[in-house]
């Protein structure tokens, strides 16, 4: 069985670990996580973590290409200073989508989760759409059936810029092109107003799901100091 510290990968460069991360969250099965977490060295500052994250994405579409024959666009790009606490969820997104997500060094301490309820669902003998219908984790209930399946993060290198890659997908575990989701929520205990906690977020999907992905937006979310809102959405 995985620990919590052996899902976090250290790199210098993102895109040599792509094929990792691709095992990792494009899963099929159940012997993958279905989110990986890459910590870059320290001193990685804003901009080049955000260069990291559009390279790895470059290098993950190029991997779906080959698994199953359309790459992968953006459909959303964003920065926010984000401290609160968030409950067990799938972020807004169509049936086979996956979040890319880029923190900041921050002083701000909060636990990651991870909740494999395709599995839970699995194990019920239920699809993915029906369980969160069923067992909406938003409720005390919900999340007690995920207790099980349950993966928290603490202490992950906070103080250094990390990438988290997350398979926010729903599809029919028989449709074309299907792989395992996973929920994601982050608790903060002790939030700090003098403070920043900024997350560079990105969603992505294969191609016939997006209707663009324009490189004019992928340049303003590498060079922008703007925070707090979308840039491509």
């Amino acid at each position: 069985m995985k620990t919590a510290a052996s899902l976090l990968m250290e790199t210098n460069d993102a895109s040599q670990d792509a094929e990792a991360v691709f095992k990792r969250v494009f899963r099929t099965d159940y012997t993958q996580p279905g989110f990986a977490v890459m910590v870059l060295a320290a001193g990685t500052g804003s901009y080049e973590l955000r260069h990291h994250m559009t390279v790895l994405k470059a290098r993950l579409s190029e991997l779906h290409t080959a698994r199953w024959g359309e790459g992968l666009e953006y459909l959303s790009m964003g920065r926010f200073d984000q401290q609160n606490t968030t409950r067990l969820h799938l972020d807004g997104a169509p049936e086979r989508s996956f979040l890319m997500l880029g923190y900041e060094p921050t002083r701000v301490r909060s636990d990651f989760h991870i909740a494999d309820f395709t599995r839970c669902a699995h194990d019920l003998g239920m699809s993915p759409a029906e369980f969160l219908r069923q067992h909406n984790p938003m409720f005390s209930s919900g999340a007690e059936m995920l207790r099980q399946h349950l993966i928290t993060l603490s202490d992950w290198h906070e103080d250094r810029s990390r990438i988290v890659v997350i398979n926010n997908s729903m599809a029919a575990p028989d449709s074309f092109g299907s792989t395992h989701g996973v929920l994601h929520g982050a608790s903060i205990s002790c939030p700090d107003p003098t403070a920043s906690r900024v997350i560079n977020s990105t969603m992505m999907a294969p191609a016939r799901f997006a209707t663009c992905d324009p490189a004019m937006h992928v340049q303003q979310f590498l060079s922008t100091d703007a925070i707090s809102g979308q840039i491509l959405s």
